[in-house]
This record gives structure tokens, C-alpha cells and sequence, in this order.
């Protein structure tokens, strides 16, 4: 039966999310092989129309770089209201992920970064000289970022890197992480747990992303939300996760920008330690914020203290030159 399914009408909500916060779908072929598929506010993108000439170059942007699971929109729920109060926001769906797609043969989170800064160059968003463009990124999405911030720095384009955010995103892992995160999961490879062949598996990763009790999910639901949001080009990230080891003979150094690390208390993907290992990667410039009674989806599990945290960060200081000590 074509009943209309919870996933679809999530799938609605979330979309509602992005809409609501003046956010429009868009793609763009960042190359002759590679097609991005992002949400972004449409001052930012290149059109004639006069008016959004006014608005341009005038607020910051933050790019949202999600993680394994269902698409961005799910994701960044959340975040794209209070975002988009402060910011331009750009939100690509990765590649292999949704609708973004490209015949080339990287796999790693490098060559994810470098089609978001290829995004970043092209004629089809305008950046203007020298605007600035905050990088935060979670889980799979914080690799991405911090290569993103480098590729950026390195690339010396129109766009200046403000401040990066890493969020629930171990760095530094290494093949002895990914074989203790297939035990916890009780799979052979850590790739079966975090893309799922069948329920079992989506049931597993679940359970260890968010903390606290199991929640029910119907059969006929998980199968559901196996079919649309985890079967799309799955063997692409399957490969993906495998590029991430392989491009893990890279040594992680400290970012010029101020970095903000955020981590759930009770992460069982990252386990919280590695939150001040990837501090120590990343050097003076980095601070550490734990999200209490959260695990792998803190922007999800207490959005609203990971809002604070995060905007916090990103806005500047507000201006005490009036004398007044207000907070």
C-alpha cells in the first residue's frame, strides 16, 4: 500500500525548517563530473534582481556541513531558524548523500572539501571580496570541515575563513577507533554499522547515536527510513568511509581561525576523551564545550544549549563602548 509514510511527512517538517528560515534548494556542477546539491539564502545566489544587491555582502556566512544519516534538512532542523537570525547560510548535502552526485573517484573528506570550496568559487553564489564565511561542521561533516578551512586558507579566493566549528568529530581517529566502535556496535566493520544494510543494523546505529534508552521504532518505520534515507548510493559511502582511513596518513595542525569543539557527554561513536585529543591537535586556538546528557547528536538531543554555545562563538562580543556592562 502507498500510504503516505512518517519518513515523507518528516522529510516535510524538516524541509518546513529550512523554508522557514528563508532558505532555497539549489544545485550547482561545481565541475564537469561533480554535481553539489545545497540550501542556501538566495541573497547569496547570483541573480539579476536588484533588491537582493542591496541585502548582498552584508552578513556573515556560516557553512553547515552535515554527517552520515538522513538529509541535511534533518540534520540542521534545528539550527537554520536561529542561524539564519545572524548569518547567510549555505547547507550542502555531501556527495553520495541526496541529490549530490559526481563520477570522479575521490572518496575522501579532502575531496569533499575541496567540491564545497569549488561550491564556494563558483559563479553561481557571490561571495564578494574578502566576505567573511564561518565553517562548522558534525561528525563525518567535521573532517570535511576542517580540510574545508584549509582548502579555503590555501586557496586564497574571495571568501576569508572566520571561525571553524567542530562538532562530535574525532580528527584524529585511527583503524584501532573504527575496530572499538565495530565491537561497541557488534559488527564486523565499523562501515556496517554506520551504513546499514538492513533494520538490525539502523536499529544499532541508533541506539548508539542517541543517548539514553532505546526509542520504539516500528519495523514497517525503519524499513522505511532504510529505504529512503540510508540506501541512496550506498556503496559511494561505503567508500567513503573507507577514505577516511586511507586519508588519515595526514597529519592534523592547528587552524589559524579559533576553533570551537563541541561534544555530547556521553558520545559512544567519539567517546567525549577525544574531544581534548583533537583540542591538542589543534592547538591554543581551540576550545572545548561539552553538551551534558547528549551523545552523537547534540544540535539534535539539546539544540537549544548547542544554539547558545554555537552562536556564542560565531557573533562578536556584544559592544560594551556604551559603558554599560550588559550581558
Amino acid at each position: 500500500a502507498m500510504g503516505f509514510g512518517v519518513v515523507s511527512l518528516l522529510n516535510a517538517v524538516f524541509r518546513r525548517a529550512f523554508t522557514s528560515a528563508g532558505l532555497r534548494p539549489s544545485s550547482v556542477a561545481v565541475d564537469a563530473d561533480t554535481t553539489l546539491h545545497f540550501w542556501a539564502h538566495p541573497s547569496l545566489l547570483s541573480s539579476p534582481d536588484a533588491e537582493s544587491k542591496q541585502q548582498r555582502g552584508r552578513r556573515p556566512v556560516v557553512v553547515l556541513i552535515h554527517g552520515f544519516g538522513p538529509d541535511p534538512t534533518w540534520q540542521w532542523a534545528a539550527q537554520a531558524g536561529p542561524l539564519s537570525k545572524h548569518f547567510d547560510l549555505i547547507v550542502p548535502t555531501l556527495l553520495f548523500f541526496g541529490a549530490s552526485t559526481t563520477r570522479a573517484p575521490g572518496r575522501s573528506d579532502a575531496f569533499q572539501a575541496a567540491a564545497i570550496a569549488q561550491l564556494l568559487a563558483s559563479d553561481s553564489l557571490v561571495g564578494g571580496e574578502g566576505r567573511v564565511v564561518h565553517v562548522v561542521g558534525t561528525s563525518y561533516g567535521g573532517l570535511v570541515a576542517y580540510h574545508l578551512a584549509r582548502a579555503l586558507q590555501q586557496g586564497g579566493g574571495a571568501w576569508t575563513v572566520g571561525k571553524v566549528a567542530v562538532c562530535s568529530s574525532d580528527l584524529a581517529k585511527g583503524p584501532e577507533d573504527d575496530r572499538a566502535l565495530a565491537a561497541k556496535g557488534g559488527v564486523a566493520d565499523v562501515t556496517e554499522l554506520m551504513v546499514p544494510a538492513d533494520t538490525k543494523a539502523l536499529r544499532r546505529l541508533m541506539d548508539i547515536c542517541a543517548h539514553g534508552p532505546p526509542k520504539y521504532l516500528p519495523e514497517c518505520l525503519a524499513r522505511d527510513l532504510l529505504r529512503k534515507c540510508f540506501a541512496v548510493q550506498r556503496e559511494g559511502k561505503i567508500e567513503l568511509i573507507k577514505g577516511i582511513a586511507s586519508g588519515h596518513g595526514f597529519q592534523i595542525t592547528p587552524l589559524p581561525q579559533e576553533v570551537l569543539i563541541v561534544w555530547g557527554e556521553f558520545d559512544q561513536i567519539f567517546p567525549v576523551a577525544k574531544a581534548h585529543k583533537v583540542k591538542e591537535k589543534l592547538g591554543e586556538k581551540a576550545t572545548v564545550r561539552i553538551i551534558p546528557n547528549t551523545g552523537h547528536l547534540p544540535q539534535q538531543e539539546d539544540s537549544k544549549l548547542f544554539n547558545q554555545i554555537l552562536l556564542d562563538f560565531l557573533l562578536p562580543p556584544p559592544s560594551s563602548s556604551n559603558g554599560n556592562a550588559a550581558k
